[in-house]
């Protein structure tokens, strides 16, 4: 039978000297137990106890501090900023009050008591107010009887001062009034509680927060307390390190301070018992070189009693050895002079090919340089030889003009560069082929501004009406038969291409259609549920789900709450959408309708219904039909609710139009070739 472990000493929990300590435990005033005076900390500390023996007031230099009541919990805290003297703190009462709810009974936000409130303390507090470090705040008296509070408040210009019960008042100063007003002598203050008491100090603009409980009296400063008189309130006292440690006063100093004096005695006599000597030497001879006569004899060793070597054994053992302060020098030495590396033997006999050596490698072998074709350039004429150069044209030659400006060749969107580059990449191509075509470009900035009616008028403004640039001019037989800013099948010009990447743009729009019921159907709806036992649906709550749902999986979308507003936005809307996400409880006329309409004008358009089996049950016949009617079915799909995230993107796997593509919009070099043919073709 095993000992019984009742009488073990119990063991202590893991990470039980981690924990912070309790206020009901009695070390819990000071980690490593009470504050010693002896030791003096660097700076001065105010450190005020109860009779018995308890921490009441604890408070540094700075200003900062706490104190406590005598059950140890928290009165005052304030805590430096360290900019410009400022302090913030927070005052607590000694025992907790109730806060009356501003809420009245009768509002719908009002909550009623339950078992459970005791155990929360939900409403009760022992705070009475806190401060910032500009000393700006409020602070609050624990509610009377009547649920009545006092109030000390300080803003940034007035200084307010409820005082609560039957004979209450309220005192409200400017800030600048009372620092002008030096012959008032009544100071704004307020007692929080028995123990602490709040006052305005007008002079400096900070307020004071006196302490006083059981026989312990200290005043904290809030604010920027170096604007105050006194020095010791606002800036600390000039200290050096050396008057710091002079302060200090351990208990072992003594002992300190003899074993100090014995290890420097010690050590300067160590060069008078230290001899650099073998120990097999005489007593006499302190070193082989201070040796005189020849037949000194070796001492007589403990451990080796026939040992009789003379002394100039030792010397011819000594003999060549080479002296060295440091072993890395030594090693220096060896390898370089007396162990030198082996030379290099040469190599008489020839070797096989591939390992003849030293020569140098051959190098890569040769080959012809790459040869880089120049793209072919436009030639540049000026404005006034456009129409010289269309009356010269030959039949069937088609001249193409791009007009450009440098005053647009900088931007990054409708650039006179982009148009530049393309049109040469067009010409190189049409070059390639052989078509009749010539291409020139012009400067629109070299002959007046475009909307000049004056003076300086530009030729090709007055007589080929170009408007902007970049622009396309084509002749044709020596007339003008092409002159606009041509634009592709993606809008932009001819002097912008790039895509498009908005997460809106790349996906397809849709059209959500979740009805709104009027005030008869809801109150029918509800009637039917309450019979039938089942939940009555919730068209309002629908909507927020799927557009919820819409917006996780960032889908731009369109709610219409009626088929008529539905039907309006399919026909109008740009772009075209691409899903409908329509409500069961439309019926299946109206969404064949929609979704008719929709792939009219969208041809890859996708119908879902979105419908709810538990309040609606199994999904009627007809809306079934609309899934199966042909190998094109207007209805893609069944959503069931609640509609997730998740099962909204599992009914558009495998469909590549609902996947992000970026749009491009401007002009490419196939779209001004496409334009250029098209107009030669036409000759």
């Amino acid at each position: 039978m095993s000992k019984s472990k009742i009488l073990e000493p119990r063991r202590r929990a893991a990470g039980e000297q981690f924990e912070p300590r309790r206020p009901n435990d009695p070390r819990w005033s000071a980690q490593h137990g009470d504050l010693r005076s002896d030791l003096g900390p660097i700076f001065p500390l105010v450190n005020l106890s109860y009779p018995e023996g308890l921490a009441a007031v604890q408070c540094q230099e700075d200003g900062s501090g706490v104190a406590s009541y005598p059950s140890g919990k928290k009165a005052v805290c304030v805590s430096s900023h360290h900019q410009s003297r400022r302090f913030s703190a927070l005052a607590y009462a000694r025992s907790v009050f109730s806060v009356k709810t501003a809420v009245s009974e009768t509002s719908p936000h009002f909550c009623s008591a339950s078992p459970e409130d005791p155990k929360r303390d939900r409403g009760r507090t022992r705070l009475l107010g806190a401060m910032d470090e500009w000393g700006i705040g409020l602070f609050e008296t624990p509610p009377d009887g009547t649920g009545c509070r006092g109030s000390y408040e300080v803003t940034s210009t007035h200084v307010i001062v409820i005082t609560s019960g039957p004979n209450g008042s309220k005192t409200r100063m400017s800030r600048a009034a009372l620092a002008g007003d030096t012959t008032s002598l009544d100071p704004l203050s307020l007692r929080l509680c028995p123990e602490l008491v709040v006052t305005y100090n007008p002079a400096s603009g900070t307020t004071s927060l006196d302490f006083n409980s059981g026989g312990v009296s200290y005043t904290f400063y809030v604010g920027e307390v170096w604007k105050l008189s006194s020095r010791g309130n606002g800036l600390p006292t000039a200290t050096n390190p050396l008057e710091i440690n002079g302060t200090i006063n351990l208990s072992s100093q003594a002992s300190l301070d003899t074993s100090c004096v014995i290890m420097t005695e010690s050590a300067s006599l160590l060069d008078k018992t230290l001899k650099n000597s073998t120990s097999c030497l005489s007593t006499t001879a302190t070193s082989l070189h201070e040796t005189s006569a020849p037949a000194a004899k070796l001492k007589k060793s403990a451990s080796e009693g026939t040992m009789r070597l003379p002394l100039e054994a030792f010397k011819q053992f000594a003999e060549g050895r080479i002296d060295f302060t440091h072993d890395h020098l030594l090693k220096q030495n060896l390898a370089n002079k007396v162990h030198p590396k082996l030379g290099r033997l040469p190599i008489n006999k020839a070797l096989k090919e591939g390992f003849l050596w030293p020569q140098p490698h051959p190098g890569k072998p040769y080959s012809e340089p790459v040869v880089l074709n120049p793209p072919a350039s436009l030639q540049y004429i000026q404005c006034h030889e456009v129409e010289s150069r269309a009356g010269s044209l030959e039949g069937g030659q088609l001249m193409v003009v791009l007009v450009v400006a440098s005053w647009a060749r900088k931007s990054q969107y409708s650039s006179s560069s982009h148009a530049q580059v393309m049109a040469e990449g067009a010409w190189s191509e049409l070059k390639a082929a052989g078509d009749n075509v010539l291409f020139f470009l012009t400067d629109l900035a070299e002959a007046g501004a475009i909307h000049s009616a004056g003076k300086h008028t530009n030729p090709l403004v007055t007589n080929y009406g170009v408007r902007e640039a970049p622009w396309l001019l084509m002749f044709a037989r020596g007339e003008l038969v092409f002159s606009e800013n041509p634009t592709g099948p993606r809008n932009g010009g001819i002097g912008f291409a790039s895509r498009l990447r908005y997460m809106a743009f790349s996906k397809p729009r849709v059209l959500v259609l979740e009805p709104a019921p009027s005030a008869s159907s809801m109150q029918s709806a509800a009637a039917t549920a309450v019979a039938e036992s089942t939940k009555a649906i919730n068209n309002f709550q629908l909507q927020l789900q799927t557009q919820e749902v819409l917006k996780r999986a960032h889908f731009d979308f369109d709610l219409a709450v009626t088929t008529v507003d539905a039907m309006r936005m399919a026909l109008t809307v740009q772009p075209a959408y691409g899903i409908l996400l329509c409500s069961s409880e439309v019926g299946p006329t109206a969404f064949s309708e929609l979704a008719s309409r929709l792939r009219e004008r969208n041809p890859k358009s996708l119908g879902f219904i979105c419908h709810d089996i538990k309040c609606l049950g199994p999904l009627d016949d007809s809306m079934q039909m609309l899934l199966k009617s042909d190998s094109n079915p207007l209805a893609s799909g069944v959503l069931f609710r609640p509609i997730t995230k998740s099962s909204f993107e599992r009914v558009l796997v495998g469909n590549p139009d609902t996947r992000i593509n970026y749009p491009t919009c401007g002009m490419v070099k196939e779209d001004l070739l496409q334009i250029i043919r098209k107009k030669l073709g036409a000759l």
